[in-house]
């Protein structure tokens, strides 16, 4: 994942917790037109959502984020994550608030306050801090009332997302299966059939080489394509340079080029006079190279040079250069006929190293299948054995095996009365024969201590999926019937956001 998604995916979670935290119903003003303007950030069934209590929210949004002490997003798409997010719990609240009222759930203004009281940001000592709590709802700009207004819509939302997700259940089995499937952890024995270490044993006749080319020459050809990079070589230079900076950088090189031209070597001088202490001590040797890893200005210059030949002054960003070209070599391509052969002798190779490896995976299994000890049914086919690290439904692959996926799933499935599944498994590299080695799983005592626990995650889990489907669905129907409107945010500033 990218940093800037995970800043915003913690903003969301930020967010989502800030309407809890923070947000608790309507300010002053929030009943006003439905119509946008200045002062209104969105309206949800004609009830306005004013800016105030935008700016407000998504203060808290950026200090709480701030407070993560992340890095490295993109700062304007971070403030549009901001505004989006914030947003768009407000327009949450505001409809669930709506929602529970038309249910008719109530929240007193008793409960409102004995709730205010009891959040952890007022505590000192263990008792609410009447001080603490007055400081913190001044800062805030939105009144008293306006916050606790805020409070009350908070607690209407909580009770009616209990109301939408209370169907859900969970049975005993559901939960048995959650924890077993967090805890089981398994290790395979595995006997590999390596294709690359078969390929060294193999040999391949001319007759079997000319048979190939005869018989499937669109498939040797096929290969070379494949591999063209390996028959392809960029056209390269090896160049040696001295680099000067400083306000005389073109003087000094001129004298520098002056000292080569009389006969000194140009290594030499190089070791003396250059400015770059990556290549100084080699007389400037910068290897060979192909177009393009240079500075234009220097891959032009180097380019046109002739092997042997001395540039003049060639200015880059990091100052003025001498170049010298000791050799050239043009881009050239080996022809398919000049490999066609050993390109045969390779898939010849491949296509035995194959059948040698799925000959001796399927005599293992077939061994051990009638009852033969699997490190033993493994060494007659000369196989080493390895054993893999503990692995569970959690993880997506068998470690050490991530190429055969299919085999995590049929791996977990095995038992100590099943331990050996009923094929061969492959990938590029070779192929495998499995056997279960370990399978620890809860013991009943332990299921049974997990499982209070446990139930009530799988049903927080089931909640909060209900909940989201439910408001999903609703904000939908809003905009369908035109009930749900968002306005540009800063229209001064010609930022949106929809």
């Amino acid at each position: 994942m990218s940093r800037t998604a995970v800043f915003i995916r913690n903003i969301a979670l930020i967010a989502v917790l800030g309407s809890f935290v923070f947000f608790f119903g309507q300010p002053r003003g929030a009943r006003g037109t439905a119509s946008g303007g200045p002062n209104v950030v969105a309206t949800v069934n004609g009830e306005s959502i004013p800016r105030d209590l935008f700016e407000f929210m998504r203060e808290q949004n950026q200090e709480a984020f701030r407070q993560s002490n992340q890095e490295g997003a993109d700062p304007q798409k971070l403030a549009e994550a901001i505004d989006q997010t914030t947003r768009g719990s407000l327009v949450r609240l505001y409809l669930t608030a709506q929602e529970a009222q038309a249910l008719g759930l109530r929240i007193s203004e008793q409960a409102v306050i004995e709730d205010f009281q009891r959040a952890p940001m007022f505590q000192s000592d263990g008792h609410f801090d009447r001080e603490l709590a007055e400081r913190f709802i001044n800062r805030t700009g939105l009144g008293q009332n306006g916050y606790k207004e805020l409070h009350r819509r908070i607690l209407l939302d909580r009770d009616f997302m209990r109301y939408v997700s209370s169907p859900v259940r969970v049975s005993d089995g559901e939960v048995r299966d959650e924890i077993l499937r967090a805890e089981t952890k398994v290790t395979l024995r595995v006997a590999t059939a390596s294709k690359a270490a078969l390929r060294e044993h193999i040999s391949v006749t001319p007759e079997e080489v000319k048979s190939l080319l005869a018989r499937e020459p669109e498939r040797v050809k096929g290969a070379y394509q494949t591999h063209i990079a390996d028959y392809t070589r960029e056209e390269q230079i090896h160049a040696r340079h001295m680099l000067f900076t400083g306000d005389d950088a073109e003087a000094l090189a001129i004298q520098a080029r002056a000292r080569v031209l009389a006969g000194e070597s140009f290594a030499d001088v190089a070791k003396q006079v250059s400015a770059d202490a990556a290549t100084r001590s080699e007389g400037g040797d910068l290897g060979t190279f192909p177009r393009g890893r240079m500075m234009p200005a220097f891959d032009e210059a180097a380019f046109s040079l002739e092997p042997g030949k001395i540039s003049g002054p060639v200015k880059t960003d990091r100052g003025v250069h001498l170049i010298l070209v000791e050799s050239h070599q043009a881009a050239s391509q080996t022809p398919y006929q000049a490999v066609q052969e050993k390109l045969a002798e390779g898939l010849l190779r491949e296509d035995k190293a194959s059948e040698e490896a799925r000959n001796a995976t399927n005599r293992v299994l077939d061994a051990v299948k009638a009852g033969t000890p699997f490190a033993k049914a493994a060494a007659a086919q000369n196989l080493p054995v390895t054993v893999t690290a503990p692995f569970g439904f959690r993880e997506s692959f068998v470690p050490g095996l991530a190429g055969v996926a299919e085999l995590h799933d049929v791996a977990l499935a095995l038992t100590p009365e099943q331990p050996v599944p009923q094929r061969v498994f492959s990938d590029a590299d070779g192929l495998y024969v499995v056997e279960l080695q370990t399978r620890d799983v809860p013991s009943e005592e332990k299921l049974a201590g997990e499982m209070s626990a446990m139930r009530e995650r799988l049903l927080q889990r089931q909640r909060d999926v209900t909940a989201q489907l439910w408001l999903g669905k609703r904000l939908d129907e809003l905009k369908a019937a035109g009930k749900l409107e968002q306005y540009p945010l800063y229209p001064d500033r010609g930022r949106a956001t929809e």
